[in-house]
Formats: structure tokens, sequence, C-alpha cells
């Protein structure tokens, strides 16, 4: 897609920025030297970046900036956050599409490459006025493609690195320390009040000196102070001495402040910050926090209330809250030195029960066409806000990192029923995005833990997702050792569509190995089985198979009516991927034909398909047959950008096709 065709101009305002703190600080020379980025911006975007430790204001300063500028940008306000401290930051792929669904773009417009979609983003941003906040961020490679264009435009980059080489980018380095001393008194002052800290100067410089001049620590020992009104400061100086072997490290004092932020909590405030402490992620759902507590939300929303007064918790958009990485760090230590591991477990367990619940909705409108062994689950709020196939996959991209992680911890709690169902759940998403390296050791631990569950079809479906996997990776020994396995177990259970699907899959091995004749005869004896058992989309699937051997085979008359009629069936079950893989396979046997000017209509009205369903692994299949049919023709510009993209996206999944794709010059 050219970058041109998706130029959006927003018509309405868009403010994404979360709340700045009550009581802050503005820090004239960190906003000078932001200030100075912006006056010296060339014809590109201004482009400053914020670096220091956890908890030191680099985002507050950096909000502040915007919002004392926002007559500069009357319109759009991005923000993002990188995770840059977490395990699994965010991929600037998916940013940007969230980016472009907010600037209007319509889901169809998006291309699905890293490439094309900043291309896209920057026209868009083109000619408007636009600030952009990337919070958090891990790499340049991250951030570059994340800044918008235009002159008028600036991006605020916060980092607990240096970003060095955002220099190609005429970036503007801006250190942020600790506060200095008067600093910290200003931003202490503001939270507790002239009055409380005039009164006792002693004991308020004892609180100062304890925090560090971490904005973090002061604002959480303001707020306990604001919440206490008639606590004296010499009594809250107590708690903070250092003792009198302290390293001059500021982090122990850090810890202390959040213990008496801790210990003011009501009891069921206390209890849902240890619960964040057991969710493996800084970010979680709010219906997953009350479904982890076994309580009502009503009661979790108080509590979350409770929490954001004490600075302990922050508010997203999408009904999630979120913790700063400091203070989620010390959730989980709390959480894992004062509730016993049963207790733990309960509540991690309750977490996987409703991530599963969710996966398990997401993946039926992802792959809503297949039978599923796992017991569909009825819960509402785990189902909430989930309408149809664009939700799901943003969902499946926003919270992977947690699914994951929460994966692992079933694995290392032996939690066997909920691992080899969320293996089961998450297939849908994995044949559109891949990864492979992310999902092979999550199927097979899956199917492992079917095993242990005495669980025999089970078990035989996630090796045959490992078959798949390895076959696509051209590991063929280990593709056909899982899928005979598959079969056995499929005999063994005397349960014939895990027959049929393991014939199908090893047919698969057959072509991998290029002996035709073999995957033929697999296909087909799959296919009569499917079609004995009445399962149609199996029969389609099976012949579109059989047609593609046929053509390698020579024998193209076979392969039309094949082709043909796996084309039809899947139209007729309403499989809009199906049918689109179907109409590639018969494009590039009509091209054979001679037939170019329809094999190009059945390519582009399949590409505009699976881009439309946001499936980057079609889509780059696609694209492959449209430059091989253009290359053949001497059209060797759009061969070649056709290629870029393919190359793009298999890169981007992981797949070795990436390999067979020259998109060097002819």
């Amino acid at each position: 897609m050219d970058s041109g065709e998706n130029r959006t101009r927003t018509t309405r305002n868009i403010y994404q920025l979360p709340r700045s703190p009550v009581f802050l600080v503005e820090r004239e020379n960190l906003q000078n030297r932001m200030d100075q980025a912006w006056s010296r911006r060339g014809p590109s975007s201004g482009l400053a970046v914020l670096t220091g430790m956890g908890g030191v204001g680099k985002t507050t300063q950096a909000l502040a900036w915007i919002r004392r500028h926002s007559n500069d940008f009357p319109d759009v306000q991005l923000y993002a956050s990188l995770g840059g401290s977490s395990e699994l930051p965010a991929d600037p792929n998916d940013v940007l599409q969230a980016f472009l669904l907010s600037l209007g773009s319509q889901p169809e417009q998006i291309p699905s490459n890293l490439a094309q979609r900043a291309a896209s983003f920057r026209a868009a941003t083109l000619g408007q006025q636009v600030a952009v906040l990337l919070d958090d961020a891990v790499s340049a490679a991250q951030v570059t493609p994340l800044l918008p264009a235009g002159r008028d435009s600036m991006a605020i980059v916060t980092s607990r690195r240096r970003l060095t080489s955002l220099g190609t980018e005429a970036a503007v380095y801006i250190p942020v320390p600790v506060l200095d001393n008067a600093q910290a008194w200003e931003l202490f002052t503001r939270g507790v009040g002239d009055e409380r800290v005039t009164a006792e100067r002693d004991a308020a410089a004892s609180i100062v000196e304890a925090c560090g001049g971490l904005p973090l620590a002061l604002s959480l020992a303001a707020a306990r102070l604001r919440g206490r009104p008639r606590r004296p400061l010499s009594r809250e100086a107590m708690t903070y001495r250092r003792d009198a072997g302290s390293t001059g490290d500021r982090l122990p004092d850090v810890r202390t402040v959040l213990d008496q932020s801790y210990e003011e909590l009501s009891s069921t405030a206390a209890r849902l910050y240890l619960t964040c402490g057991v969710h493996p992620a800084p970010a979680v759902s709010v219906d997953a926090l009350a479904a982890a507590g076994d309580t009502r939300l009503s009661d979790v929303d108080d509590d979350i209330d409770e929490l954001i007064e004490a600075n302990l918790l922050d508010d997203l958009d999408d009904g999630r809250v979120v913790q700063h990485d400091l203070l989620h760090h010390d959730a989980q230590v709390r959480a894992a030195t004062t509730v016993a591991y049963e207790e733990r477990a309960t509540i991690l367990r309750r977490f996987l029960a409703w991530y599963l619940e969710r996966a398990t909705a997401a993946d039926q409108f992802v792959h809503p066409y297949r039978d599923r062994l796992a017991p569909v689950r009825p819960g509402r709020q785990a189902r909430a806000g989930l309408s149809d196939r664009t939700s799901a996959v943003r969902w499946w991209l926003s919270d992977l990192s947690t699914v994951l992680a929460l994966f692992t911890e079933a694995v290392r709690h032996r939690w066997d029923e909920e691992v080899w169902q969320l293996g089961e759940a998450a297939w849908g998403f994995f044949l559109h995005h891949r990864g492979y390296h992310r999902w092979l050791p999550v199927f097979e631990a899956a199917a492992e833990a079917a095993a242990r569950c005495g669980n025999q079809v089970a078990e035989a479906r996630l090796r045959s997702q490992l078959g798949f996997a390895f076959a696509k990776l051209r590991r063929f020994d280990e593709a056909a050792r899982e899928n005979n396995t598959a079969l056995w177990l499929g005999r063994q259970a005397e349960h014939e569509p895990t027959q049929a699907t393991a014939l199908a899959q090893l047919g698969r091995v057959a072509r991998g190995r290029k002996d035709w004749a073999t995957a033929l005869n697999l296909y087909r004896e799959a296919a009569l089985l499917q079609e004995r058992l009445g399962i149609p989309r199996g029969v389609a699937l099976c012949r579109r198979r059989a047609g593609e051997v046929l053509i390698r085979l020579g024998r193209l008359d076979e392969a039309e009516a094949e082709l043909a009629a796996a084309a039809q069936a899947m139209a007729d079950l309403g499989d809009r991927a199906q049918h689109a893989r179907a109409m590639v396979a018969l494009a590039r046997l009509r091209h054979r034909n001679g037939h170019t000017g329809d094999a190009l209509d059945l390519l582009h009205n399949a590409l505009q398909a699976m881009r439309e369903l946001r499936s980057p692994y079609y889509t780059a299949e696609v694209l492959t047959a449209l430059a091989d049919i253009e290359a053949a023709h001497g059209h060797d510009e759009q061969a070649r950008r056709h290629l870029t993209e393919a190359h793009d996206l298999y890169v981007q999944l992981g797949d070795p096709r990436v390999g067979d794709l020259d998109t060097s010059p002819s």
C-alpha cells in the first residue's frame, strides 16, 4: 500500500496524555532544554530524549512541557508506554496501529508491515501540529518508526537508557537528575501544605532528606501526610531516619517511604496492592483484579480509588490500572514475603483462569471455524469489550506478554489443564501472527501437559500444532515425529477427526520434502475421512492442498477442479482467510495457463481480504504470489515493491520464507 493512499487528517481533537501529578515542580532547566529542542527543529519534528533513573520524574516533566505548550499542539497529543522496564517491551508496529486508528485511519487502510505503517504515520502527521510522548523506551529502533513528520510536531522520549542512536534524528539529550534540595522542599511543601512544614521544619527536613531527591518517594510521603492531617511530622520523620550504616543508596529510603504508604492503607486496599504484586505485569484489567481477589467489582473500585489517592496505582483508559515499575516491584516483593505461598498460588490461578477465559473468547473471534476441545467458559466479565475480530486481535497484541508470563507460571506450578487449554486458545492468533520462537515452547509444554492429564485427543491436537510449526520452519523430521505421534494417539483414542488432521499434517511434511505423490495420497486419504465424518471445512482444506500438489505434478486440469471446489466450499462456509488462500493457488494456476489478468484480479481481491483480516502472515503469502506474476511479465518495480513488503512481514514474523525472497534490484 502506498503511504500516500493512507494520509489521514483528523477531524477531532485527540488527547491521549495521562494525567499529571496534582503536585509537581516544573524544573525550569529541563523545561528550557525542551524549549531548545522545539526551537532548533529543522524541517522534521523536534525531538527531546529525557534520560534518568526510575522514579526521577522524566514523564512528569515531559507532560508539563506539552501542557505548557498546548497552544502549539491544539489538536493531537499522542501517548504510548513502550514498556522499556518490562521483560517484553512494546512492539512499535502495534503502537503505530493504535496511533493510526486514533488519527482516523480505517483498519483495512493500515498496512501490515512496520516500514509502511511508519510511512503512513508520517503522512498522517505531516502538516499537523502533533505532540507525541513516547514513555519508557528501550531502544532507538523502537522509537524511530514512531516519530511524526513535519516541523510543526514534537516528540518527547523518556528512557532509563541514553538511546545514543537517536542522534541521527537530531535528538536533544536531556539528563534528568534527582531533585536538588530546594526543588525537593518545594514539591514536599506543595503536597503537605506550607503551614505544617513551617511548624515542623526540622522534621520536614528529615523526611525530605530521606527521600533522596526522588519525586516518586516525595510524592508518596506527602500523600501519606495529606491522608493524616493531624499526624505530627516529627512522628512521621522517625520512620524515615536513615540507618547509621547507610551506604548512601537511595533505594532503601524509597522502600521506607513505600513501607509507610502501605501501612496506612485500609486492609482491603492493602490486599489489592498485594494482589497487584502477584500479577506478573504492571498493567492489569480491573475485571481480572476482581476475579483474582474473589470479590465484587464495586468493592475493587473503592480500593483502586484508595490506591490512586495514595499514589500507589494509576488509571489507564481501557479498563486497566497500572503501577510504576518501582511500585510493581515493591508489590511483588511484599507479596512474596507477606502472603503465604498457597494463597499466592490461589490468586495467581484466578488470574490465570480469567486470562484463559479471555483468550478463549478472543480465539472464537480470531479463528471461529475450529471445534474446541477445552470447555467454553461463560464468564461475561472476561468477554467484556470483545465484540469482533478486530477487538480480539487488539487484545491479544496488548496483553500477549501477560498471557505468556501467566503461561510460564502455570507450567511451573504444573497446572496442566490450564496449560493445554491456553495452548489451544492461542492457535488462531499464532496462525496469523506467527512468532515461532515464542510459540514452539508453548505448544510443546501444552502437549506435555495434556499427556499428564491423560487427554489423548488434546495431546494429539497440540502435537499437530507443534508439527505444523516445525514443518513451517522446515524441520521436517521433527514435524513427522509430532504428527505420527498425533496419529497414533488419535487411533488409540478412536477419534477419527484427530486422525484426519494428523494425516493432513503428514501430507504437509511429505510436500515439504518434495515427495509429491505421498503428499497427494495423504491429503486425499484425509479428505475422504473428513467427508465421511461430515467436516466440510476439513475437506476443503485438504482439497486446496491437493490442488497445490497437483500443480507441482503438472496435472493442471485436476488441480483446477480441486482448487475451485475448495474455494467454493470456503466461500459457502464464510471463511474469508481460507477462501483467499484458495484464490491465491487458483491465481497461480490461471497465470500458468496464460490468464494473467484473471490471476491478478484474484490476487488483488485476496490481498484486500487478508489486509482487512489483519493477517500479516497470509498477507505476505499473497504479496509473494503477486510479485512472482508481476516479475514474470517484466513489471519489475511492482514486483520489487510487493517482495519488499512480504520480506519485511516475514522478518517481523520470524518465518524462514524470508530467505527465499530476492528483493535486490534486477
